[in-house]
């Protein structure tokens, strides 16, 4: 008999993001079983409160959102169910979508607490929004996975050998960085901030630092909306490494003159560039030189780095 363990997520993909990646594809194949015209919804960026989709978003759809809650439903998870719904909630007033039904799909069984949280929720919202709003917990889960139509993937996640998994889990850590995404209007951004410092130091072309900072913007979008923790105090502590790069560049700089100091721009840009591999390298987020660039600009957008000796009180 095979033995359905969901924490097997977590050692076969070596972290919780993995495991994540695993499970969405897991409710994924399992919604396809009962509708054949169901799939994933790529982030691009944020997921829209969607990770399968059953239907048309232009028309009438199903929604399946997947949630790897392992450990319990506490408060960082049920800000995260609400936050999901929301930005769904919103995005269907936004595009006009007409959505039927939305599922929360969680391989953890709720204790009594947490299903009259649960219970509380599902009616307050159903009732709000006029949308049917189910829950479809570890039960659930292994009940589907115990279907005769399931046991192809009953056996490829959870068999002696779990083809499906490794085939996921392979493609996963060929993936070495993220996608670059191109800016959707060039003029984006033309009066941010961090733009206006660049003009301040005589920069002449700035087009490359509107994309880096759209691209950051995704990837910080896309880190805290999944709430993994791994993942936040991963690019939190890159933001701190490149924070430090620049104070150490910008001081030293000081010392000798404001021709120096209009020099830290280029100098930081291309030691991320040279150090993309290195000291900056993190496999949790993935992200490539282009968005540790565009952190650099983040920063300097909320003024906490700069290229002129004093940039604070220029652009207060």
């Amino acid at each position: 008999m095979v033995n359905i363990d969901f924490r097997m997520l977590i050692n076969q993909a070596g972290n919780v993001e993995g495991a994540r990646v695993l499970f969405q594809k897991l409710i994924a194949s399992l919604v396809r079983v009962r509708y054949k015209d169901a799939r994933e919804i790529r982030p691009s960026p944020g997921d829209w409160g969607i990770d399968v989709l059953v239907g048309k978003l232009t028309g009438i759809s199903l929604v399946w959102q997947a949630k790897y809650f392992i450990d319990g439903l506490g408060e960082s998870q049920k800000e995260q169910v609400r936050t999901s719904f929301a930005k769904l909630m919103m995005k269907v007033e936004e595009k006009g979508l007409s959505i039927n039904a939305w599922t929360l799909c969680i391989p953890l069984s709720l204790s009594p607490d947490e299903t009259v949280w649960w219970e509380k929720w599902q009616k307050r919202n159903a009732k709000k929004y006029k949308i049917k709003i189910e829950l479809m917990d570890e039960t659930a889960i292994r009940s589907e996975l115990e279907s005769p139509d399931a046991e192809p993937i009953k056996m490829g996640y959870f068999g002696q050998n779990p083809t499906i998994m490794y085939y996921f889990l392979q493609a996963m850590a060929n993936r070495s960085e993220r996608e670059i995404q191109e800016l959707p209007e060039p003029s984006l951004y033309e009066e941010a901030l961090f733009i206006r410092k660049l003009r301040a130091r005589g920069t002449a072309e700035y087009a490359s630092a509107k994309t880096q900072f759209f691209n950051a913007e995704l990837l910080t979008e896309e880190i805290l909306d999944k709430g993994d923790l791994s993942e936040i105090t991963a690019i939190r502590s890159l933001r701190e490494k490149l924070r430090s790069m620049w104070e150490t560049r910008f001081n030293n700089a000081c010392t000798i003159n404001e021709a120096e100091v209009i020099k830290v721009y280029p100098l930081l840009m291309t030691v991320i560039e040279e150090q993309d591999k290195e000291s900056l390298s993190s496999q949790e987020t993935k992200a490539t030189f282009v968005h540790k660039q565009g952190m650099v600009h983040q920063m300097a957008n909320r003024c906490e780095v700069g290229w002129t000796r004093r940039f604070r009180e220029e652009f207060k």
